[in-house]
């Protein structure tokens, strides 16, 4: 008894064969941590063709081809570097590998250090995953030696210096793929368990716009409104002015309580609506300082950058800006 399936298997018990539908295939490879990450993104890419997508296509080929520079990177991709570098001063002092403070560099090129992006494809990470068993991986810095010249340790000049990163940043960088893959899927899956396939008989309806949803909550973590597609056209969430459930939805899918929702739902509630992006009444700003101390302090899991991006562009959203 054979079993037949588009891009499923099937899987025979004691001659009862299960059917394994597109979703169900992508979780099973997602999970297993040993599978090839490149078929699984194949499988991805004909997903997002069946399901017409063009988010989760954009992504898949930003992943497989690299990111360009017009084109913003998910936060997974963005960490902090370390910077070093050798020294000489008078009658032959000097310090080699000394650290330098983010803090001592030219106040425009401190965030590309301090918020590093890592462009490079999945491929080329699979490749220094395996030339790189431990250690740090150095990158260039171009001519910062000489604009630091003595502004970093006193009567001393720097030579040379470079930036470096850990090996397990890439580590975290491939599952982090691997995981919202999975976190797509089993969203997917749940509200709708044969989206993706291909006979119409099994296949459920699903909106362009909930796919997008799920998309920007699993895939980047929630952003509301993130430019730079392939095509150039921003992914923007269906939230609607004075929408707060949809607020509510997204929020609560980055990781805010009920209790921060309840609190957020009234403090808009009490300020007037603000006439441009970013100018919230007194209420709401408190409360978003409020949201990014947790994120400084750990007590809500998300980086300082995106808390920033996600609140201030989700709650535009709400006041139809």
């Amino acid at each position: 008894m054979s079993a037949t399936s588009h891009l499923g298997r099937g899987i025979k018990l004691t001659g009862l064969v299960i059917q394994v539908n597109l979703l169900e295939d992508i979780q099973k490879d997602a999970i297993d941590a040993s599978s090839d990450l490149g078929s699984l993104m194949r499988k991805c890419k004909v997903l997002a063709a069946r399901l017409k997508s063009k988010e989760l296509e954009d992504w898949l080929i930003w992943e497989s081809n690299g990111y360009s520079d017009n084109v913003p990177v998910p936060e997974y991709r963005i960490w902090s570097l370390e910077i070093k570098g050798h020294f000489a001063g008078a009658f032959g002092s000097g310090l080699r590998d000394a650290p330098i403070p983010i803090i001592s560099l030219p106040e425009e090129a401190q965030d590309y250090y301090n918020a590093y992006e890592f462009r490079m494809s999945i491929g080329a990470v699979e490749s220094a995953l395996k030339d790189y068993k431990n250690g740090m991986i150095q990158i260039s810095t171009g001519d910062l030696a000489v604009r630091l010249g003595m502004n970093v340790y006193r009567d001393m000049n720097c030579l040379q210096c470079w930036a470096e990163f850990s090996r397990a940043n890439l580590d975290e960088l491939f599952n982090a793929v691997r995981e919202r893959v999975l976190d797509f899927s089993l969203a997917l899956w749940k509200e709708y368990p044969n989206a993706g396939e291909v006979n119409p008989d099994t296949s459920e309806s699903i909106s362009s716009d909930r796919v997008t949803q799920i998309f920007s909550t699993k895939i980047y973590g929630g952003n509301t409104n993130l430019t730079g597609t392939a095509n150039n056209s921003p992914i923007t969430l269906n939230i609607t002015s004075n929408d707060f459930d949809a607020v509510s939805y997204v929020l609560k899918n980055n990781g805010l309580s009920d209790k921060d929702l309840a609190e957020l739902q009234s403090a808009l509630s009490a300020d007037k609506p603000p006439q441009k992006t970013g100018q919230f009444g007194p209420k709401v700003s408190s409360w978003i300082a409020k949201m990014m101390k947790k994120a400084a302090e750990g007590t809500w899991n998300i980086a300082i950058g995106t808390a920033g991006n996600l609140l201030a562009s989700t709650i535009s959203k709400y006041y139809g800006l």
